[in-house]
Formats: structure tokens, C-alpha cells, sequence
């Protein structure tokens, strides 16, 4: 008994808190052996001591095994059973409402912006692209401070894009296997996970984001987007450009990866220094095939790369480069854009032109004894100018611009400014052997700026007199708003009908409508008088507020004999503004304010006494050409009347 309670000798040491089979813990005592021999001599004293003295338990008994070791410690591990089934159902929750997330995202992008997201992603790329430029200067692979390295971490926020976009994109793809192997996904391989593990690893390695590159070959679709590209030249030439310009970066990024690193069986010990704008000059002088030597590849991955790419890249450059060349050399001379001057007004002549037509309405708009024209005049038509008419452009070259191109293409119209204009001419060809197709022509042409631009006005010629009501049909053609055809057939019978009414009277307005110089014969013979009558046009003019109030036939006796003017007409509006003209109206009809007069004289100059008349200051002058602006306080009102009612007075007459 008191060898029992002593501890049962050598094989019962500590036997006095311990028993054969069991492994009891207490805060105080910790058991490190376990009797194996004294199981049967000892239980009668553990029986007896332990009913004398029993210790507090402050832990769980967890049995052990020799067979299944554990954890020697014995604390519980039940969390990690509890742990499992919990990551089980909130980890699939997660995953669930993540794909849900991405699939309703995906959906608001495509009905929100599709343009903005595809060029967004571009605009990214390009700044990787730009980023890994500046980091190629840093060796191949060193270690880098994510908190300190600005441009890895602007790296790290472009691949979280990247990789978000590329989850969208893989869900709504139809083709889960054929996006996995698209070039864009290979791309997002290849460069968005290394950025991940440099941050987890501190260390920056270059490694394959040159592939970013080859986003440039989208660079015309994303100008197509932008509606930057809208001619198939224009396309074709980004297109080849953007090819060419890819793989070339792409391939010199290799050669920098490659030559900088060193050949793996060789233990990276063969690598050489190259910038990688040195690789840039290496692959350019390769693909043109000069190859001066100076700079060349010593591993062996990379002059086994050069040899595949001398095949495929001086394909490339023998066909794109000549293509590109042709492209740009076959732009069209007059292809660019008129370039609208503030303040100056511009008009658009299209139809037939050619040097008969061009120099008849040149010859007639810009006349001499018109006023001073600030309009400029810009001329459309698809076949360029021959030497000839080119040489009349020329000699018009401050007030005339010729632009090759076609009113039925809307591009055309667009570089032309036509919704900036003033008006737009038609001419037509007098000449022509089908007058029914010149007229069509010319409808065609009505139709297609009026669907481009609905407020513009047209002043379009016609050979048949039938042919005016089809333009009724055309729903913006507007005859109040200044739209209107002149119809060669109808004004010639017009003058045949007249002059069997008044002999002389067709003759009379052939003169007036044409513009001709007076030539001064100092004879006094009946030439003279018809010359300087030959010389006269019909111009129009704003009256003076002198003149509100009087009478018509007041103000036109007051022009004869002041004035020297002879006034036939004026432009009568009525209370609900509608205007008309009214010739020779009558003693009933009182001048008003911003009245229009039709004056029959020689130049624009005289006729601008009409305009420029005060009774204050010009009521004692004899001479008319001393009418000119006066000082008074009339002349502030004057001008701002002129500015505001002669918008389109020159391409009206």
C-alpha cells in the first residue's frame, strides 16, 4: 500500500496522479510517459488514493491512439468540422450571387454604352501599353515595393479593370471555347495574373505585358465607333497601319524578354543589355531587310525567333508598306474640308460645272458693280477640275474653293459645311441631250441636302417647266423660306409671251438681269444712250427712315430727282408678316420701317442712297454723290437696320 501511494517503484514514477491506460491533464500536472507494465499492481492503490484525493479537472479528456496520431496538445478542433460546411454554403452563395452581379452588369453595359465600355478598355490597354514602356527601362525582373511603386500600382488598378472585363465578356460569350482562345484572352492571360503575384511577391518581372500591343489592331474599329472613320480609304489605311505597328512592338518586346533574360539551358549567363527601343531599331532594320549589324541577337531563343519573324515580318512589310504608300499618295487633291471664317458667309454651287458654267456665274456674281461681295463660294463636284477651270479657280482663289466630292454622299456635304451656308446652287446643263434626266439629276441632288440639312436653302436650276412639282413632294422644300427653281424653258416662253404683248419688253429684261460694265462713247449717238441704258441692273435696297411715312409715289419722285434713282417696286409686309412685292403700288401705301426697294441703276453704289439718305443732312445737296453716311444720330439706327435685314440680300440677287 505504501509502495502503491510511493509511486509503485520504477514503472509507477509519478504513479501517485497517474494510471496504467488513461493520460490525465490538469492546470498544475502534465503526464509524460505512460505505464504500460503496472497496470494490474497499481489499480488497487489508484483505487484507494483516488477515493482519499481526487484533483479539479479544467480540460476534456481527447483519447489517443499510437495508430492515429494527434495533435499533442489535445485541444479541440471541432471549428474546422463547423468550418467546412459553412465555407460549403456561403462560398456557393457567393459564387451565385457574383455571376448574378456580373450577368445584370453585363446587361446595363450593353444597353448603357457598348462604345464607351469598348473604347474605355482600349484607352486602358494603351496605358498599360505605356506603362510597360516605362518600365522596360527597370531590369527584366527586381524587386519592387507595391507601396511605393506608383507605376505598379497604377499597372495593379488596369488588370482589376481588365480582369472584371474579361469575366463580362466570358459570360456573355455563346462560344465559352473559342473566347478562351481568342488573341484578347490570351492577352488578359499573359498579363493580368503575373501583376497579381508581383504584388503578393514584391517582385516586378516584365515578362510578356509587350502582348498589350496587340490591342492597337482594334484602333480602327474604335475610330469607327467615334465616327472619326467614315470612308472605306480612310479605314483601310488605320487598318494596315495599326497591323504593321502591333506586330511590330510586339515582336521587339519578345526580343527584349529574351535577350535581357538569357537562354534557360544556359542558366540566363548569355544575356546582353538592350533597351527596349534598341529592340524596336533592330526589328525594323530586320523586316526592311538592311540589317546594318549594329545591333543583333546573341541568345539562341532569339535568333531562332529572328528567323521566323525575317519570313513573316519582311512579307508584311514588302506588302503593307507599298499599300500604305498608295493609299496616301492617291488622296485627293481637293479632298479636305472648307475651313468656315467667322463673320463671312459662304454658299455651295454643285450641279453641272464646268468651265462655261463656272465662269458665266462668276462672271455675274462677282461683278464689279456689285456691292462689296463678302461671300465666299465653294464649289462641289466629283470629277476634279481640268487645267482650264482650274486655272479660273485660281485666279478667283480669295472668294472661290473648289472641293472634289458628291452631294449624294453625306460626308461630302459635311466637309463642304452645308448646314453652315447660306444657300446652295444647282446649276444645270443647258445643253444636255435628255432635259427629264438633267432634271432628275438635279431632284436627286434637292433631295439629298434637304435629308442632310432640312433648313437650307436651294436655288436649283430646272430645264422643264413640268418638272417644278416634283419638288412639292420633297417635305422640307419650303417656298416662303427662299427655296425656289428657276426654269430656263419657262422663262424663255415667258419673254416670247411678253414681247408679243409689249415689243421690246424680253429685250428690256435681258439687260436688267444681266450684269454689263458702261462703256463710254463720247459720240452722242443713239449707241451711247443704249450702252449706258444696257448698263443698268436691278439692285435692292433697305430704305432710310426718311422716307416712313410718305407715300410710294412720293418717295419715288424723291429718289428720281435726289437721288438719282429710278425705284419700280418695294416689299410690302403685312400685319401677320407675310411679304410681298408690290410694283408701283400707289398713293394708298405709306412707307414703313426696313421697307425693301427695287431700284433699277447702274451699280449697288448708287443704289446705297437710298439707304444712306437724311433729310437733316443731305436735304441741301445737289450733287448725289455726296450722299454718303452723315454723322447725325440716324446713322447708329442705319447700321444696326442694315446688319440685321441684309443677311441674304447678295445670294438673292
Amino acid at each position: 500500500m505504501a509502495n502503491g501511494g510511493g509511486g509503485g517503484g520504477s514503472s509507477g514514477g509519478g504513479g501517485g496522479g497517474g494510471g496504467g491506460s488513461s493520460l490525465r491533464m490538469s492546470s498544475n500536472i502534465h503526464a509524460n510517459h505512460l505505464s504500460l507494465d503496472a497496470s494490474s499492481s497499481s489499480s488497487s492503490s489508484s483505487s484507494s488514493s483516488s477515493s482519499v484525493h481526487e484533483p479539479k479537472m479544467d480540460a476534456l479528456i481527447i483519447p489517443v491512439t499510437m495508430e492515429v496520431p494527434c495533435d499533442s496538445r489535445g485541444q479541440r478542433m471541432w471549428w474546422a468540422f463547423l468550418a467546412s460546411s459553412m465555407v460549403t454554403f456561403f462560398g456557393g452563395l457567393f459564387i451565385i450571387l457574383l455571376w448574378r452581379t456580373l450577368k445584370y452588369l453585363w446587361t446595363v453595359c450593353c444597353h448603357c454604352g457598348g462604345k464607351t465600355k469598348v473604347v474605355l478598355v482600349f484607352a486602358l490597354s494603351i496605358g498599360a501599353l505605356v506603362i510597360y514602356f516605362i518600365d522596360s527601362s527597370n531590369p527584366i525582373e527586381s524587386c519592387q515595393n507595391f507601396y511605393k511603386d506608383f507605376t505598379l500600382q497604377i499597372d495593379m488598378a488596369f488588370n482589376v479593370f481588365f480582369l472584371l472585363y474579361f469575366g463580362l465578356r466570358f459570360i456573355a460569350a455563346n462560344d465559352k471555347l473559342w473566347f478562351w482562345l481568342e488573341v484578347n484572352s490570351v492577352v488578359d492571360f499573359f498579363t493580368v495574373p503575373p501583376v497579381f503575384v508581383s504584388v503578393y511577391l514584391n517582385r516586378s518581372w516584365l515578362g510578356l505585358r509587350f502582348l498589350r500591343a496587340l490591342r492597337l489592331i482594334q484602333f480602327s474599329e474604335i475610330l469607327q465607333f467615334l465616327n472619326i472613320l467614315k470612308t472605306s480609304n480612310s479605314i483601310k489605311l488605320v487598318n494596315l497601319l495599326s497591323i504593321f505597328i502591333s506586330t511590330w512592338l510586339t515582336a521587339a518586346g519578345f526580343i527584349h524578354l529574351v535577350e535581357n533574360s538569357g537562354d534557360p539551358w544556359e542558366n540566363f549567363q548569355n544575356n546582353q543589355a538592350l533597351t527596349y527601343w534598341e529592340c524596336v531599331y533592330l526589328l525594323m532594320v530586320t523586316m526592311s531587310t538592311v540589317g546594318y549589324g549594329d545591333v543583333y541577337a546573341k541568345t539562341t531563343l532569339g535568333r531562332l525567333f529572328m528567323v521566323f519573324f525575317i519570313l513573316g515580318g519582311l512579307a508584311m512589310f514588302a506588302s503593307y508598306v507599298p499599300e500604305i504608300i498608295e493609299l496616301i499618295g492617291n488622296r485627293k487633291k481637293y479632298g479636305g474640308s472648307y475651313s468656315a471664317v467667322s463673320g463671312r458667309k459662304h454658299i455651295v454651287v454643285c450641279g453641272h460645272i464646268t468651265l462655261e458654267s463656272v465662269s458665266n456665274f462668276l462672271k455675274d456674281f462677282l461683278h464689279k458693280d456689285r456691292d462689296d461681295v463678302n461671300v465666299e463660294i465653294v464649289f462641289l463636284h466629283n470629277i476634279s477640275p481640268n487645267l482650264e477651270l482650274e486655272a479660273l479657280f485660281k485666279r478667283h482663289f480669295t472668294q472661290v474653293e473648289f472641293y472634289q466630292g458628291s452631294v449624294l454622299n453625306p460626308h461630302d456635304l459635311a466637309r463642304v459645311k452645308i448646314e453652315s451656308a447660306d444657300a446652295c446652287l444647282i446649276l444645270a446643263n443647258k445643253y444636255c441631250a435628255d432635259p427629264d434626266a438633267e432634271d432628275a439629276s438635279n431632284i436627286m441632288r434637292v433631295i439629298s441636302i434637304k435629308n442632310y440639312h432640312p433648313k437650307i436653302r436651294i436655288i436649283t436650276q430646272m430645264l422643264q417647266y413640268h418638272n417644278k412639282a416634283h419638288l412639292l413632294n420633297i417635305p422640307s422644300w419650303n417656298w416662303k423660306e427662299g427655296d425656289d427653281a428657276i426654269c430656263l424653258a419657262e422663262l424663255k416662253l415667258g419673254f416670247i409671251a411678253q414681247s408679243c404683248l409689249a415689243q421690246g419688253l424680253s429685250t428690256m429684261l435681258a439687260n436688267l438681269f444681266s450684269m454689263r460694265s458702261f462703256i463710254k462713247i463720247e459720240e452722242d449717238t443713239w449707241q451711247k444712250y443704249y450702252l449706258e441704258g444696257v448698263s443698268n441692273e436691278m439692285y435692292t435696297e433697305y430704305l432710310s427712315s426718311a422716307f416712313v411715312g410718305l407715300s410710294f409715289p412720293t418717295v419715288c419722285e424723291l429718289c428720281f430727282v435726289k437721288l438719282k434713282l429710278l425705284m419700280i417696286a418695294i416689299e410690302y409686309k403685312s400685319a401677320n408678316r407675310e411679304s410681298r412685292i408690290l410694283i408701283n403700288p400707289g398713293n394708298h401705301l405709306k412707307i414703313q420701317e426696313g421697307t425693301l426697294g427695287f431700284f433699277i441703276a447702274s451699280d449697288a453704289k448708287e443704289v446705297k442712297r437710298a439707304f444712306f439718305y437724311c433729310k437733316a443732312c443731305h436735304d441741301d445737296i445737289t450733287d448725289p454723290k455726296r450722299i454718303k453716311k452723315c454723322g447725325c444720330k440716324r446713322r447708329s439706327r442705319r447700321v444696326d437696320l442694315q446688319q440685321t435685314l441684309t443677311a441674304s440680300r447678295n445670294c438673292s440677287w
